[in-house]
């Protein structure tokens, strides 16, 4: 039986009708320094607009950029076409990764992994783990537990190990801040640390 899609569809559609939060121009700090760990083919899970995606096409990567919201997906298409990159952006959903015939090398997770819970959840990471190659390596930045911004949605450590305790082997985990917009804009609060985590995931044979 296929996976269903994400229930998560309709209010990410909702936000890419403005520009969410998470969209910033640019790749978040954690990938642009594990760089040169990357190898192709990528996949960018979750890529919105495609910011981490055209930063590893830019250095010459075959990338990928998976997103299930077709406005964040034309928005990618335009700006790659703008900065005259190759970028292959397709509409689809992550939760629908396990019924894929594509396989990677490296997989991007730029905050997707947060959103899942529950079943969900592990139908993502059996996902992921169909499209990795053996030995392949997630590149996963989520929340963290400790943020408190979008109570319910973050992740501690131990709930990194936990998930991916089977056929996976945890590289590094860092609890790290990045500066963003905050997900409720006021007139006194134009700019927000997020407290996340970065960890490096490889797949075993």
């Amino acid at each position: 039986m296929q996976d269903q899609p994400s229930s998560a569809l309709e209010g990410f559609t909702q936000m890419y009708a403005g520009k969410p939060p998470w969209e910033v121009g640019r790749p978040k700090a954690p990938f642009v320094a594990v760089a040169d760990k990357i190898t192709s083919p990528v996949l960018d899970a979750g890529c919105g607009t495609g910011d981490t995606s055209l930063f590893f096409a830019a250095r010459g990567h075959q990338v990928t950029g998976i997103d299930f919201v077709e406005e964040a997906i034309r928005r990618g298409r335009a700006e790659a076409a703008e900065r005259g990159l190759s970028v292959e952006f397709l509409i689809k959903d992550a939760m629908t990764l396990a019924d894929w015939d594509r396989r990677f090398a490296s997989v991007i997770d730029s905050g997707l992994f947060h959103v899942y819970s529950g079943e969900e959840r592990r139908r993502y990471v059996r996902g992921l783990a169909h499209v990795l190659q053996p030995g392949g390596r997630l590149f996963l930045y989520a929340f963290s537990d400790e943020e408190t911004a979008v109570p319910g949605s973050g992740v501690s450590q131990q709930d990194l190990y936990d998930t991916f305790a089977d056929g996976w082997e945890i590289e590094s985990v860092e609890s790290v801040e990045e500066s963003g917009r905050p997900v409720v804009e006021t007139e006194s609060s134009e700019e927000y640390v997020w407290k996340m985590q970065f960890a490096v995931i490889l797949r075993k044979g």
